[in-house]
Formats: structure tokens, C-alpha cells, sequence
């Protein structure tokens, strides 16, 4: 247990010294989301106010940041440095190097959700969910997930400028066709169907439901198994190719 906390301090210290990560997690994010605040408050999006809709939207566009930007491209980084390689001769194990890496996006993730909800209740005067535990719930279930596929992304990639290609090509469907920032309604229709293979789709959804109070209802039960699918297909790929170094 030691080591996890010890090894998770050191994976912190180094996120947040990390500008790239601390761009896509926490500034980027809470900009669209102001600026988004700005220009469609009043607006509303299938029966929902721009908040309802929104606040879970740019949570799950954190979420997808940090498996891909924080997580998966930090390990190709650490790993591409050599860092496992000189861990390997210390008392941390590879588990805790595991867990502690678990952690941190955890608490990215977290950290990154509150500064969204601080900006909607006191810089835009916004109600908060009525319902912290489903939120909470859809919260964790969707970044498990999305860690799998940050997991991924450093299993099959051995340089750090591969991964950080593949995450910036992915940035721009997972933002802009899974409804987190742009309502899917006004897509045509070709775009809405290639929507429904972008993962992020169904996080946004996941997260929606949890936060307006309908996570547990068989209206959800598509999303949470398409994203159950992801979630055990990308572990088995993950593991299957990833290695500890080159």
C-alpha cells in the first residue's frame, strides 16, 4: 500500500508539472465551456436547459483527455524515457505502477469535474445535479472505460510521437460528433451516423442520464452496454500488447 501512495505522489508531482496534460484536462475544457455558456445559456437541447445538457458534456470531454492525454500518452512518454526500466530495480512493483497511474486519472478526472460545477454554480448561477450518486457512478463507470482505451493507445504505440498524433486525431471526432460540444441534432444525417461509432457518444449520454436522474432506467441500458463492450474488448487488446518497455 506504501509504494501505491508513494508511486501516486510521484505519478501527481509530475502530471501537474506536465503542460500539455494540464492544457487538454483543465484549461481547454473549462474554456469551451464558458464560451459555450456564453453563447447558448438560453438555449435548450431536447428538453434539456443548456446546463443539463452541457455541464455532463464537458466533464466527459475531460474524461477523453485524460485516458488519451494524461494516461495513455504519459505512459508511451515514461516508458519511451526509460522510467520502468529504473523502477524496476527499486521496491515498487509493477502492480503498483498500475494502480498508482489508475489513481491519478481518477483524481484528474475528479478535480477537472469540480472545476466545471465550481464554474456553472458561481460563474453562471447554475442549479447543480439533484442526483450526486447516479452522477457520481456515471462519472466513474465512463472514465474506467475511456482508461481502457488510453490503454490501448499505449500498448500499440512505442513512441511518444505516435501517441500524441493518434490522440490529437482522435480530439476532434470525440469533441465534435459525440454531442459533447455541438448538439447532435443539428448534424445531417450521415454525420449522426458516424456519431454512433464515436465512443465519446455514449459517454456524453452515460453522463447525461446520471446527472438528470434516469442513469438507472432501461433507456440507458444501449449506452452502458455499448460502453461495457468497449470497456472489456480495449482491456483484452491492452493487454494482450502492452509492454513495460521496449
Amino acid at each position: 500500500m506504501q509504494s501505491i501512495l508513494t508511486h501516486t505522489q510521484m505519478e501527481l508531482r509530475l502530471f501537474f508539472r506536465e503542460t500539455l496534460a494540464l492544457l487538454f484536462t483543465f484549461i481547454v475544457p473549462a474554456v469551451s465551456f464558458v464560451v459555450f455558456g456564453l453563447m447558448f445559456e438560453s438555449n435548450t437541447y431536447q428538453g434539456l436547459n443548456y446546463f443539463q445538457a452541457y455541464i455532463p458534456s464537458m466533464i466527459a470531454i475531460i474524461i477523453f483527455t485524460t485516458a488519451f492525454f494524461s494516461m495513455g500518452l504519459q505512459i508511451v512518454i515514461d516508458r519511451e524515457k526509460g522510467v520502468y526500466k529504473r523502477l524496476k530495480g527499486t521496491p515498487i512493483n509493477q502492480n503498483a505502477i498500475f494502480t498508482a497511474t489508475i489513481l491519478k486519472g481518477f483524481i484528474a478526472i475528479y478535480v477537472g469535474a469540480i472545476e466545471i460545477l465550481l464554474i456553472a454554480r458561481f460563474g453562471f448561477g447554475s442549479e447543480l445535479t439533484a442526483h450526486p450518486f447516479e452522477f457520481f457512478v456515471a462519472l466513474t463507470f465512463s472514465a474506467i472505460t475511456f482508461f481502457s482505451i488510453g490503454f490501448i493507445v499505449s500498448s500499440v504505440t512505442r513512441r511518444m510521437q505516435t501517441a500524441l498524433g493518434i490522440a490529437m486525431i482522435a480530439m476532434y471526432p470525440m469533441m465534435f460528433l459525440s454531442g459533447a460540444t455541438i448538439p447532435m441534432e443539428t448534424y445531417p444525417e450521415v454525420l449522426q451516423k458516424i456519431a454512433a461509432v464515436v465512443p465519446l457518444t455514449y459517454v456524453v449520454n452515460v453522463l447525461r442520464d446520471g446527472w438528470n436522474g434516469t442513469l438507472f432506467t432501461t433507456d440507458t441500458l444501449l449506452d452502458i452496454g455499448i460502453l461495457l463492450g468497449i470497456l472489456v474488448v480495449s482491456t483484452v487488446i491492452g493487454l494482450k500488447y502492452f509492454k513495460w518497455s521496449d
